[in-house]
């Protein structure tokens, strides 16, 4: 089974970002959700903002 929460970490090393960098992608992508910071991102919203395929990402989690 897989993640269901992409994080920081995760980010960094499918898109080849720094930490910081990585941080404030997915504070863009939940700001363009309407999330609050406390919520988690899902893989799901992630892959539908960045355009990057699920089973790409899903894979890369593991």
């Amino acid at each position: 089974m897989s993640r269901l929460f992409i994080y920081t970490k995760d980010v960094q090393v499918l898109m080849g970002k720094g930490k910081t960098a990585a941080h404030r992608l997915i504070m863009a992508i939940k700001k363009s959700l309407n999330k609050q910071k406390f919520v988690p991102l899902t893989v799901q919203e992630f892959c539908e903002y960045t355009g990057l395929s699920l089973a790409v990402v899903v894979e890369h989690l593991k």
